[in-house]
């Protein structure tokens, strides 16, 4: 009977496991960056279209169907893209100059 360690599976290599490791942290990555920015930018459309005298409910809601919409883009595209870090890196920043805005606009009016 051979022993037990023979008989446990173990990777081909420990740098598969660790791509295979990276690959999971950066889907993990990906979505979380592409919620950020959904998030940022439903927000922000809503306060525009309130500002622009749509009515409040009608305006979140119009902003969610736009954030619902670019999400899986949003999500697609960074998996996709040649210079993902890049693109997550300017990304990251869009939603936080965003969500930066909406903390001045909300204070003032």
């Amino acid at each position: 009977m051979p022993n037990k360690e023979a008989r446990l599976k173990r990777p081909v290599s420990n740098t598969a496991a660790t791509r295979g490791r990276l690959r999971a942290l950066w889907l993990l990555l990906a979505m979380l960056l592409a919620y950020l920015f959904s998030w940022a930018l439903s927000a922000q459309l809503a306060l525009m279209l309130a500002w622009l005298g749509q009515a409040r409910s009608e305006a979140v809601l119009g902003s969610s169907l736009a954030a619902f919409v670019s999400y899986p883009a949003l999500v697609l595209w960074l998996l996709c893209a040649r210079r993902a870090r890049r693109n997550a890196l300017w990304l990251t920043a869009i939603a936080l100059a965003l969500l930066a805005t909406q903390r001045l606009l909300v204070g003032a009016g």
